[in-house]
């Protein structure tokens, strides 16, 4: 196999070659990029010797393009973009680009923040492609291995994950969804020694056994280090919560605008969290890495998501 020497080549060169290539013609070449006959001559000289082809064979007036000219005529036009990509940053247009934006979001973060994102990137993006993973995994796993572009999350990076920005985008608080037949259902607001007595459903996305809602209750004294509240469910997703709750006494401690959401859904209600004990609000963060932060799509989405959101 031959190496390419890229010592010889003066990347200018690559552009002749692409008129050469075009026009098949020393002369008109000469004319379309303002250079002398003699230069475009001693150009497509040098190239034949970086390539070890003669490119372009004398025919007639002009000149057939060998094989190897015509594949690398094919690959020219990337090349060369992607070079002025590298010198001057990468440009991009969304009204005509086709390229897939990667976000990984949870459920309840995909439902109050996706729906209007995608509605204003249809409008002025309208061929580009929108990948939305709400399966459940350590949240900063795919920005680390450059899978996704984007993480919508309330969680923190720890001390190890040093190369990610982040953006605020949204505070949230919690409400509690029971279905409208609940014994509680009547009440118009809730005490907390009726939360302690009732069932209570657990969304456990790593199957482990934190439960937000219960934390809260031991920090203010209600409950003991050894006494857990009543809860005979748990889902690893909060897909099911609603048909759930709606078809049994279960209540759910979920995030305001996915409960609000899967309200809509069916017989269902919300109750604020009883003052004691509510939580103060979370900061939903837009995270991305490193390697994206100057990235010209990515670019764009962060100025189109502070525009949608209105965050300054």
């Amino acid at each position: 196999m031959r190496i390419l020497n890229t010592s010889q080549l003066d990347l200018n060169l690559l552009v002749v070659l692409k008129q050469l290539l075009e026009e098949k013609h020393v002369s008109n070449t000469a004319l379309s990029l303002g250079m002398s006959q003699p230069a475009v001559s001693r150009a497509l000289h040098k190239l034949r010797v970086v390539f070890n082809d003669e490119l372009l064979i004398r025919s007639g007036e002009g000149y057939q393009i060998t094989e190897r000219g015509k594949v690398l005529q094919s690959e020219l036009d990337q090349v060369l973009q992607g070079l002025e990509t590298l010198m001057q940053g990468d440009s991009f247009d969304p009204a005509s680009s086709t390229k897939t934006i990667k976000i990984f979001a949870l459920v309840p973060q995909a439902t109050a923040l996706i729906p209007k994102l995608f509605s204003e990137l249809r409008e002025r993006a309208p061929n580009m492609h929108m990948a939305v993973d709400t399966v459940p995994q350590h949240h900063f796993s795919g920005l680390e291995s450059g899978d996704v572009h984007f993480v919508m999350s309330t969680a923190q990076p720890d001390y190890r994950q040093q190369n990610l920005y982040r953006l605020p985008i949204q505070k949230r608080d919690f409400r509690l969804l029971m279905s409208e037949t609940h014994p509680l259902a009547s009440k118009e607001t809730l005490e907390v020694d009726e939360l302690l007595s009732a069932s209570m459903g657990r969304i456990s996305l790593y199957g482990d056994t934190r439960f937000n809602l219960q934390t809260r209750l031991r920090e203010k004294g209600y409950l003991g280090r050894d006494e857990s509240l009543n809860v005979p469910i748990s889902l690893t997703n909060f897909n099911l919560a609603a048909s759930i709750a709606e078809s049994s006494d279960v209540i759910f401690h979920l995030p305001t605008p996915y409960a609000k959401q899967v309200a809509k859904t069916g017989k269902l209600i919300l109750k604020e969290v009883p003052e004691d004990i509510r939580s103060d609000k979370e900061q939903v963060y837009l995270y991305w890495h490193k390697r994206f932060q100057n990235d010209g799509m990515c670019t764009w989405f962060r100025e189109l998501i502070k525009e949608v959101y209105s965050v300054s």
